[in-house]
């Protein structure tokens, strides 16, 4: 026993983690050996068993011994100085080769996995386990080696014979402890499942080797939601998995019920697909996070059809719903939208942070964040870029206003005043001088983009400061808007021809051929307006005075104001120009009703009525109206008009109008402007009375 011992101290000391290979096959075992035949009457099986197991030992003992003796024999043979010197020298260069030569570790003796003393060293005190082993057994080993050593009589000896017994059995009852934890799916749960009981066959079918699935299935039949789970991973076959899934989702399990909808939804057919829809339901109101968040994002593709208040406000409340489950996707969606003002959020920077901290404060990141480089750096950014929006817009700090603007405008179906929120911002770049940003904003207010809703009002009180402001572009614009009446604009010739002259005026000033092309344009532009004030005999009234002119009841005040409408206005208003004629006639406006004969006869093809003409023309003639009356003389002359040829009253017109213009009769005369008139009525009066002479002679010869 005692070289049995020493061979084991000798042989361990120097290199501990050869200590499980040592202690584990020759020394340990022959131990084991006898002391596992001393249990029984030492008859010849149990002196065969215990000589049976020592034979390694004898082996290694007797190998050793030999090899002591012959060196011993050597080194007697060798002076001692020298042998002295030698055994030196041997020691050190054994104690070199172990530093540096190359020690087998993984594998036999004929393994490539190496390493040299250090390596194993660090590599052993990395391993915590494997120390606490090794020095537990070179405490025992070298406990025992010191025992036998000692007389029956020492008192270290009396002591250990005093704790022996305390110490077997302490040992005793935490080996059989250990023996059964490690183990206890055979004594404990293994009856408990032959008897039915579900945890107890899952207990069973962890610790199974071959028979595991067996196990698995027998809880599974039991409706044990882990075995169920279990199957589910471990079948590849669909139709098999397919079962597993239904049986589990059945049991009313929430994270099967969701992939069962997963399942489905890659199966065509109405019915898998309303079946899958109805599993995503269950399992998000049993509250499992992944299907709440399946649930947003089937929701968020229908917005993208519809952007229907009602699904978003569904949207947003399963999103919350998935938050408080502690849903990492759902709270960095938050995050976004409360940074944005998106999807029906408003700005909430706070609320954005404190998301933003939950994300970093846990480390169990999805796979989706690990795949897009989200962690808790990421977040930090995240959040030091929120402080940094909350200094600058505090500050007025251009830039971050703009950044800030541009992304409350650019979220998708923003909250309540986030888009209001990014125009002020805009607006506060654009009054502070930004001509960039001003014209930005009359262009997002004009046309209803860029986040912004469409603000014809706003646009228009921008783009008249950026004309002030002697913009060109705005000048042309305005110049336009108020010729054409478009972009909200009211029609009106003065503001168009003060912004037309305003550009000559800069152009002007200028002596490149572009700018004197733009000059003749622009005159052209100013002579347009001319030509429409001579058509309405006068000029053409700006938006106010035309106003309070048509709220005047006076027959003349009336005309006016229709033929602004009608000459000015294009087909605009043409309908109430055409109202205001019809009052202004019935008023006794000779000039009214024969723009009305004018409307009638010639018009637009939807106004063409020549028997509406006729009587307007008859009004006209009525209430004095000069070409009126040379008009309805022409055709009763001449048969015109759906009229039967009356020379009589032709000549009758025709007498009246000359006489009216000698005497100045209703406003007409023979002034040098319409002298040519008249001098055409005199010659129209005599070629009436030759037909008239003509038609009493053929009268008379008939007869």
């Amino acid at each position: 026993m005692r070289w049995l011992l020493l061979l084991v101290l000798v042989h361990t000391v120097p290199v501990i983690w050869i200590t499980p290979v040592a202690a584990a096959t020759a020394p340990t075992m022959a131990l084991l050996g006898y002391a596992i035949a001393s249990l029984f009457t030492l008859d010849h099986q149990a002196i065969a068993l215990g000589l049976f197991a020592l034979l390694p030992g004898l082996l290694f003992a007797g190998i050793g011994w030999v090899l002591a003796w012959l060196l011993g024999k050597a080194f007697r043979l060798v002076p001692r100085p020298i042998g002295a010197g030698l055994l030196a020298c041997l020691t050190v260069g054994l104690l070199v080769a172990a530093i540096h030569f190359p020690i087998y570790i993984v594998g036999g003796h004929n393994s490539s996995s190496s390493s040299d003393l250090f390596g194993l060293f660090v590599g052993a005190i990395n391993r915590s386990t494997l120390m606490i082993y090794s020095a537990a057994l070179h405490c025992v080993l070298a406990t025992l080696f010191v025992g036998s050593l000692l007389r029956d009589d020492h008192a270290f000896v009396a002591y250990g014979e005093r704790w022996r017994r305390p110490f077997l059995a302490t040992a005793s009852a935490t080996s059989l402890g250990i023996l059964v934890y490690h183990n206890h799916a055979l004594f404990l749960c293994r009856p408990f499942a032959e008897l039915g009981v579900g945890s107890a066959q899952v207990c069973v079918a962890k610790s199974a080797g071959h028979d595991r699935r067996y196990w698995y299935e027998r809880a599974a039949a039991r409706g044990n939601a882990e075995a169920i789970a279990w199957l589910i991973d471990e079948t590849p076959n669909r139709t098999a998995k397919l079962k597993w899934l239904r049986m589990g989702a059945e049991a009313g399990d929430p994270a099967i019920q969701c992939a069962l909808y997963r399942f489905l939804s890659r199966t065509q057919g109405p019915d898998a697909r309303t079946e899958a829809e109805h599993l995503l339901q269950l399992s998000a109101e049993a509250g499992h996070a992944e299907a709440q968040m399946e649930l947003v994002e089937r929701l968020t593709r229908e917005l993208h059809r519809s952007e229907s208040r009602e699904l978003l406000a569904e949207r947003n409340a399963w999103l919350d719903r998935a938050a408080e489950r502690g849903s990492r996707t759902a709270k960095l969606r938050l995050a976004q939208h409360y940074t944005e003002g998106s999807m029906g959020h408003p700005v909430d920077f706070e609320r954005a942070r404190a998301f933003l901290r939950e994300l970093i404060a846990s480390d169990d990141l999805e796979k989706y964040e690990m795949d897009y480089g989200l962690n808790a750096a990421a977040y930090q950014q995240r959040l030091d870029e929120l402080d940094t929006w909350e200094a600058g817009l505090a500050q007025r700090d251009a830039a971050v206003v703009k950044a800030v603007a541009e992304r409350l405008l650019a979220s998708r179906l923003p909250g309540p005043g986030v888009s209001e929120r990014g125009i002020e911002l805009l607006e506060q770049l654009a009054s502070a001088g930004d001509t960039d940003v001003r014209d930005e904003l009359i262009v997002m207010l004009r046309t209803g983009t860029g986040g912004a809703d469409k603000d014809l009002d706003a646009a228009k009180g921008w783009l008249v400061k950026a004309a002030e402001a002697g913009s060109l572009d705005a000048m042309e614009r305005l110049a336009n808007n108020y010729m054409s009446g478009r972009e909200g604009f009211p029609i009106d010739y003065p503001e168009a021809r003060r912004w037309i002259e305003a550009q000559i005026a800069i152009y002007a000033e200028r002596h490149d051929k572009d700018a004197q092309a733009r000059v003749r344009k622009l005159r052209q532009d100013v002579a347009y307006i001319d030509r429409l004030g001579g058509y309405a005999r006068g000029t053409m009234l700006g938006s106010d005075d035309l106003a309070k002119l048509g709220q005047n009841d006076d027959s003349q005040s009336q005309y006016e104001h229709a033929i602004q409408l009608l000459v000015g206005h294009g087909s605009k208003r043409r309908a109430e120009a055409i109202a205001g004629l019809h009052e202004a006639a019935r008023q006794g406006h000779g000039g009214a009703a024969w723009r009305l004969f004018q409307v009638y006869d010639r018009g637009f093809p939807a106004e063409i009525d020549k028997v509406a003409a006729m009587e307007q023309l008859e009004l006209a003639v009525a209430n004095h109206h000069f070409d009126a009356t040379r008009e309805l003389a022409e055709n009763c002359e001449n048969g015109k008009r759906g009229l039967a040829v009356d020379l009589p009253r032709a000549i009758a017109l025709y007498e009246g109008a000359l006489e009216a213009g000698h005497d100045n009769r209703y406003g007409w005369n023979l002034d040098p402007s319409n002298f040519y008139h008249f001098k055409w009525l005199e010659s129209r009066l005599r070629q009436a009375r030759m037909k008239l002479n003509a038609q009493e002679r053929e009268t008379l010869a008939g007869r």
